[in-house]
C-alpha cells in the first residue's frame, strides 16, 4: 500500500518542484513604488496656437527629477514626483525639428497627494 501511495505521489511532487524552480528562475524585477504625490499643471488650451507639446520639468533639492510632456490642446499635464517637498523647474512648448520655446521658471512646494498651478499658455 505504501509502494502504490508513493508511485501515485511522486509525479505530483516532481511537478510541484520543477514548476518552483522554473518560477525562480523567470521572476521580474519588482518596479518602483507609486508616486507620493501629483503635479497638475494647467493651461488654456483655446490659446495653443498651432500643434505642439507642453513639457514639465522638476529638481528637487535633493536631486530628485520628474517630468512629463502632453499636447497643449488637452489643457493640462500630470507629473509624478516621489516626495513631498519644494521643487523648482521649467514649463516650456516644443516641437519637433523646432526649438524649445516660452521657457517659464516655476517654483512649487509639493505638500500635499495632489497640487495644481496653473501656468500662461506656453505657445
Amino acid at each position: 500500500m505504501r509502494s502504490l501511495l508513493v508511485l501515485l505521489c511522486s509525479p505530483l511532487i516532481a511537478a510541484v518542484l520543477l514548476w518552483a524552480t522554473l518560477a525562480a528562475c523567470i521572476d521580474a524585477p519588482v518596479e518602483p513604488g507609486p508616486s507620493l504625490a501629483r503635479l497638475v499643471v494647467a493651461w488654456d488650451p483655446l490659446a495653443c496656437g498651432e500643434p505642439h507639446r507642453v513639457a514639465v520639468e522638476l529638481d528637487a533639492e535633493d536631486g530628485a527629477q520628474a517630468a512629463a510632456s502632453a499636447p497643449c490642446n488637452l489643457g493640462g499635464v500630470t507629473v509624478d514626483v516621489s516626495r513631498f517637498g519644494t521643487y523648482q523647474g521649467r514649463v516650456y512648448a516644443w516641437a519637433l525639428d523646432a526649438a524649445i520655446r516660452s521657457i517659464m521658471p516655476i517654483d512649487v512646494r509639493i505638500d500635499q497627494a495632489i497640487v495644481r498651478i496653473d501656468v500662461e499658455t506656453p505657445r
